[in-house]
């Protein structure tokens, strides 16, 4: 680029300034005359994206923001606690990356008359946008499937590298950390030498049943249940990381005695697990066929997309009328504070009566 005179430079703003009607005293006393950098300005190395007020409220707080996608996954950024999708968007007006340009409140006031070269670096026509969505957990349910744990006497299936600590599933599972904790409580899953592994249902039972039946064997008032001993009772039988997760996933602070602390069984989460048991026993329930008419009449809730279209494709797909209890275990997990389970239904869906029970359908069904 040819070297522009600083003379020449002030007298095209004059003929600006007379263009547009202004004077000099209109103006500040540095200009700033743009000019493009190079031939190469549409450079992918980077790319434009639009904050909404919970993006930047977490960068000025100086929190770390993750992004997170492989090739074939929809991208996201993840702060602490929520999740983002990130989509592109077009612009009809050009948008310009500039170098060193200068804002009024930034321009030291000077009586001389200058023109400052400014160097647009990239124009863009499209941008990024980030709009708050839910975490992507089915890769999550994917790695821990293929990991369960089920005895000692089954780790020879097992390979090291198809297992995972939490910090690296942090780094692969698109979700806030948050979000990830939570979907990992909600699930049979212990910790066993630094590794996140869900747990067979049925090695569960068995565990908890030797730790509930130490409560017997020692006299153990259901209060004062000792945690030491419970490891060392089982040391034998059970990896002690396991009777560590089970414990803490079932039981509470109760008291503590002589500087011994006690803790007590959380009596909901116990019965409601032995009820599953029940359940899954229930021999006059003729229970697997009722379980293979159920598998075969709607699919699994951590099977289904996490794109809300393509979750009620397949739901509806599945069967065509749903009633709202029918439906909300499916859809439940998508809603927000703004979109609850009847708004997700009003948006997606269509509304009809049968006997006077509102069902919903595929909204652009025939």
């Amino acid at each position: 680029m040819s070297k522009i005179n600083s003379e020449r430079e002030l007298k095209d703003v004059n003929e600006i300034l007379e263009h547009a009607k202004l004077t000099e005293n209109d103006i500040l006393p540095t200009s700033q005359a743009l000019f493009f950098a190079s031939s190469d300005i549409h450079s992918s190395n980077v790319r434009l994206l639009e904050l909404n007020s919970e993006l930047l409220k977490a960068i000025e707080a100086n929190e770390v923001l993750t992004i997170k996608g492989e090739d074939d996954d929809e991208v996201v950024i993840c702060t602490s606690k929520s999740t983002f999708r990130v989509t592109e968007a077009e612009t009809s007006n050009n948008l310009l990356l500039i170098k060193s340009l200068q804002f009024s409140n930034n321009i030291q006031t000077q009586n001389q008359r200058s023109v400052r070269k400014v160097e647009i670096c990239n124009v863009f026509q499209e941008y990024l946008e980030a709009t708050p969505g839910r975490p992507h957990l089915n890769k999550l349910y994917d790695i821990l499937s293929n990991t369960i744990y089920r005895g000692p006497e089954y780790e020879y299936e097992i390979e090291g590298k198809q297992l995972y600590s939490l910090e690296e599933l942090k780094g692969i599972v698109q979700s806030s950390d948050r979000e990830l904790n939570d979907a990992i409580k909600a699930m049979d899953v212990v910790e066993i030498d630094g590794k996140i592994r869900e747990i067979d249902f049925e090695y569960h039972f068995r565990v908890l049943s030797y730790m509930l039946k130490l409560i017997e064997e020692n006299s153990w008032d259901l209060d004062m249940i000792d945690y030491d001993v419970t490891c060392e009772s089982l040391s034998e039988l059970v990896h002690g990381d396991i009777v560590k997760s089970l414990f803490e996933k079932y039981t509470e602070d109760s008291r503590v005695i002589d500087g011994l602390p006690l803790y007590r069984y959380k009596e909901f989460d116990v019965c409601q697990f032995f009820a599953r048991v029940l359940l899954k026993e229930a021999g006059k329930f003729n229970l697997e066929e009722f379980l293979q008419a159920w598998r075969d009449s709607v699919p699994e809730e951590t099977s289904l997309p996490d794109n809300i279209n393509e979750r009620f494709k397949v739901l509806f797909d599945v069967k065509e009328k749903w009633s709202v209890p029918e439906i909300t275990p499916y859809i439940r997990s998508l809603t927000t504070d703004k979109l609850d389970v009847n708004a997700l239904l009003a948006k997606h869906a269509r509304a009809s009566k049968v006997d006077g029970v509102k069902y919903y359908s595929a909204k652009h069904a025939k």
